[in-house]
């Protein structure tokens, strides 16, 4: 009987030790998981535990491939991931009706810090592979970015994008082509030869310009040969005289600085005489109009003596009639003697 319960004592021991066993397994399985289901939660949301991050806001018009958790390198390199992607306000895209959605970057503290005229732009490695945001600076050239800045991303241009894009040229060439009709074609064709057939006489019409500006080409470079001995014989000309023209320029300066000279000396001497020389000119004239005048009566008392040589010792007679002295001094002729 005690050998019974001493077998069941044991047994029982065992039963208990089996149970905390797998409740300890049960609990590292949970703990487990909600290690995993943490770093997966921090993964899709693109948070990061380092301490002294950088958030960078950027708006684009198209962020097509772009998610939270999507990755932002920096110069090729990773640099953290997109925290947040929402789309902007009706108040937002009416001050900005460019963009329409505005990402936000959580950078790790390692990047350098990034400047306002940064380039951002939405890349892919591969054609299948994912998109991230491409980060491109110089921050040595540039004002640092502030807290309150929101940079402008560059919108990706997408595969479908393409696809249209190539859609609506085979249809403008369909267009262009008039269809594909047969009509059409013969049309374009009928054009093509005609315009060939235009190219072709302007090349023939243009064969006898350019032989005229090959003639021309040859009279240049004779023209060209004889400038080039010109220059060659002008050099020589001037080694030979170098001396000579050197002291003929020397003399001309002096010549130069003389009449200069001469010119101020001249100058301050009719500045100096001013006056005296308006006198004399004054008293030249007065002169020359009692000699104008002298002269005249001179003339008319010499025609009286020549014609009645007596008046001389007898005198008598009428006296001569004499013109006026102002219509001597007005005249620019001799005044006839009648």
């Amino acid at each position: 009987m005690a050998a019974g319960i001493d077998i069941a004592g044991y047994g029982g021991d065992r039963i208990l030790k089996k149970k905390a066993s797998d409740s300890w397994i049960a609990l590292s399985v949970i703990g487990c998981s909600v290690v995993l289901f943490a770093a997966l939660g921090f993964g899709l949301t693109g948070r990061f535990l380092v301490p002294g991050g950088k958030n960078v806001r950027v708006r684009f018009h198209d962020v097509t491939g772009i998610k939270v958790s999507s990755q932002a390198k920096y110069a090729g390199a990773r640099a953290g991931a997109v925290s947040s992607v929402r789309i902007l306000s009706a108040a937002e895209r009416a001050d900005d009706p460019e963009n329409l959605v505005e990402i936000t970057l959580d950078l790790l503290p390692d990047v350098p810090p990034i400047s306002k005229n940064a380039t951002v732009s939405i890349a892919a490695d591969t054609l299948l592979s994912d998109k991230f945001v491409l980060v491109q600076d110089d921050p040595d050239t540039a004002p640092r970015l502030r807290n309150d800045d929101v940079l402008q991303g560059i919108s990706p241009t997408t595969f479908d994008e393409l696809t249209r894009n190539v859609d609506d040229a085979i249809e403008g060439v369909r267009k262009v082509m008039g269809g594909g009709t047969a009509d059409s074609a013969n049309d374009i064709l009928t054009r093509i030869h005609k315009l060939v057939d235009e190219t072709q006489e302007l090349l023939t019409g243009l064969q006898p310009v350019v032989a005229d500006a090959k003639t021309v080409l040859a009279d240049a470079k004779v023209a060209l040969t004889d400038a080039r001995s010109a220059a060659a014989d002008a050099r020589s000309l001037l080694a030979d005289n170098k001396d000579r023209i050197g002291r003929a320029i020397s003399r001309l300066d002096s010549a130069a600085v003389s009449i200069v000279s001469l010119a101020k000396k001249g100058e301050s001497l009719l500045r100096d005489n001013e006056k005296n020389l308006t006198r004399s000119v004054s008293d030249f004239r007065v002169t020359s109009e009692n000699l104008k005048v002298t002269t005249t009566y001179s003339k008319f008392l010499l025609r009286d003596l020549a014609e009645r040589p007596s008046r001389l010792i007898w005198g008598g007679g009428k006296a001569p009639s004499l013109p006026d002295q102002q219509k001597i001094l007005d005249s620019r002729q001799a005044l006839p003697m009648r």
